[in-house]
């Protein structure tokens, strides 16, 4: 990579390349504005060559923006496939609260990170009919606003209105569909939220799987159980609760990185058991198969172990 603050670019030479790119990646003005961070209207206007401003600055973007996309590409080149959804044994129990939930019950899901919780609901959905996966955040713990993103699950963008409006447009949506409504990352949501969801249920029959850490079961089955959740919990119909993925939800990983080894399959049972869980393991095998493609040498015990070792240090989230 270069510095093109440091070079003397050729500022034809950075037009005639972005008008190829452009027409190569049947990319709008506007498109390419994200993408290189210069505005729409000065893309066009420089790519034509009639630009008055600094023509050299302009071309100094372009230049980082092929440097950008060189890059990538070459990480693409190096970079392993990572296995599509394999259903271990944890998601297979996850899949089974699913369907039960879809029965028109209430199921909880307390799992920590790494179990693969949020991989299993989005195969559930797009494998269903009339599943829909809302996850929770900071931004939608209220009300009002997990309201929205639950419209927005169903299809309906930028959605307005009181809340009772909005609730109403809900409970039409899924009034007789055999539906579920998925909520992951469900600590997130407030009180009145977990509540509204619940008087869903109970108007319509829907389905819900609230699904998310530990966090998720604590509040409905703590002290304030009776104030705040009795309405609830009492139509929990089934739970799951696990803090690690199995150890065959490690070797169900190892086989789908075909994994042949016994050391290098050990080591991935036993690391299975480290804070960060299976997503972790994904980034080592994908970390250590890349280094291994480069070397241009078979994947060996080495990989896996360096591999880990620069991700061991890194924070988990749940």
């Amino acid at each position: 990579m270069n510095n093109p603050e440091n070079l003397p670019l050729d500022v034809q030479e950075q037009i005639e390349w972005l008008l190829e790119h452009k027409q190569l990646a049947s990319a709008s003005w506007t498109i390419l504005a994200q993408q290189t961070g210069i505005a729409a209207g000065t893309l066009s206007v420089f790519a034509g060559g009639k630009y008055q401003g600094d023509n050299e600055r302009v071309a100094r973007e372009v230049f980082r923006y092929r440097q950008h996309l060189q890059t990538q590409a070459e990480l693409n080149v190096e970079a392993p496939d990572i296995p599509p959804f394999y259903l271990a044994p944890t998601a297979k129990k996850l899949q089974s609260m699913f369907a039960w939930g879809q029965r028109g019950r209430i199921v909880i899901c307390a799992l920590g990170p790494g179990c693969s919780k949020t991989t299993t609901a989005e195969n559930y959905r797009d494998c269903m009919s009339n599943v829909w996966l809302i996850t929770g955040k900071p931004s939608c713990a209220g009300l009002n606003n997990m309201q929205i993103e639950v419209l927005a699950a169903l299809g309906e963008r930028d959605a307005r209105g009181t809340g009772q409006a909005l609730s109403r447009r809900i409970r039409d949506r899924i009034a007789n569909s055999n539906g579920l409504l998925i909520f992951d990352e469900a600590q997130h949501f407030h009180e009145r939220a977990i509540e509204e969801i619940r008087s869903w249920h109970d108007a319509t029959g829907i389905g819900v799987a609230l699904i998310g850490n530990y966090n998720v079961l604590a509040r409905i089955e703590g002290g304030n159980r009776s104030a705040a959740f009795a309405q609830l919990y009492s139509r929990v119909s089934m739970k799951l609760v696990q803090n690690l993925p199995t150890t065959s939800d490690a070797r169900t990983l190892a086989e789908a990185w075909a994994v042949e080894d016994q050391k290098q399959t050990d080591f991935i049972v036993r690391m299975s058991q480290r804070p960060g869980g299976l997503r972790t393991l994904t980034m080592m095998m994908e970390l250590a198969t890349m280094v291994a493609t480069s070397e241009r040498r078979p994947r060996e015990l080495s990989h896996l172990q360096e591999a880990w070792a620069q991700l061991a240090s890194r924070p988990t989230a749940g």
